[in-house]
Parts: structure tokens; C-alpha cells; sequence
């Protein structure tokens, strides 16, 4: 292989990477502003950038990470639930983000409405097991929370 193959190669994998790196930053900016400008109160707070993965603070006791798989020309999104100081993470759920920002292959990741309904099927199961507990007066940790949550119907 010569050089200017080697070139063109490296220059094509460089554009891609940079291509993938920019959905991801426009799907979290989608992300961001439509959670802060519904109208809804969701009580999530966000806590950090695109570039650490996104964390929403649940309720002030629980952490919402957004994060992208680190593998290389990773497409894959994960949704996990977590205790506030990261010791205990349960995966809620996983999408995919293509090349041409399309998330699970339909939706589009500049859509702020559609961006935020994806977003709250993913950690809806959440809101459920939190809104029961509150219902029948029973405290409730992450780690209580893992089994149901783990199941494969809510996966």
C-alpha cells in the first residue's frame, strides 16, 4: 500500500470520527434544551457536558447518565441509572446514533420533541418504580431498584 493510500484512508476514518463526534454533540444538545425548555416538570437537572456523557440529576438522589459506547466507531447510546456518587449503575436501555444523525435509524437528532419522547421511553421505567414506591410509603435505593429494573420485559 503507498502512501497517498494510507493518506486517503486516514483522512476518511479522521472525517467519519469527526462526522459521529458531532451527531453525538447535536443529539445531546437536542437533549439539553428540550428537557430545560419543556414545559413539563420532570425534576431533572442537568450536571455535565457532551463531551463527559450527560448527567441529569433525578429528584436530587438518583443520577440519569446519557453516555456513548467508547469503542471505536461506536454508534451505541446507553441510558443508566446510578446513585449520585456513581457506586451503583443499573442499564436502562441502549440506541444507536448513525453517521446521518438519525437515532435507532428514525428519528431525527436535531427533533427536540422527538429527541425527548425517545429519551422518556428510555428511563420511563424510572418514573413507574419511583411513583409506586411514593404510592405505597416504601423507601427505595438503587440497589433495591436493580432487580425490577433488570428484568428483560423492561429492558
Amino acid at each position: 500500500m503507498t502512501i497517498s493510500e494510507l493518506s486517503y484512508k486516514a483522512a476518511f476514518i479522521a472525517d467519519r470520527r469527526r462526522q459521529l463526534h458531532k451527531q453525538w454533540h447535536t443529539y445531546c444538545n437536542t437533549l439539553i434544551q428540550a428537557v430545560t425548555t419543556t414545559k413539563q416538570t420532570l425534576h431533572l437537572e442537568i450536571q455535565s457536558s457532551p463531551d463527559e456523557g450527560l448527567n441529569f440529576s433525578l429528584f436530587n438522589q438518583f443520577t440519569l447518565q446519557v453516555t456513548r459506547d467508547t469503542g471505536f466507531n461506536d454508534r451505541e447510546i446507553h441510558y443508566i441509572l446510578s446513585t449520585r456518587d456513581g457506586q451503583h449503575r443499573i442499564p436502562l436501555a441502549s440506541s444507536q446514533l448513525g453517521i446521518d444523525g438519525l437515532l435507532d435509524g428514525q428519528i431525527r437528532n436535531t427533533d427536540r420533541q422527538a429527541v425527548l419522547e425517545h429519551y422518556l421511553a428510555r428511563i420511563s421505567c424510572i418514573y413507574d418504580h419511583l411513583y409506586q414506591a411514593m404510592q405505597q410509603d416504601i423507601p427505595l435505593t438503587v440497589e433495591a431498584l436493580a432487580p425490577a429494573l433488570l428484568r428483560p420485559s423492561q429492558a
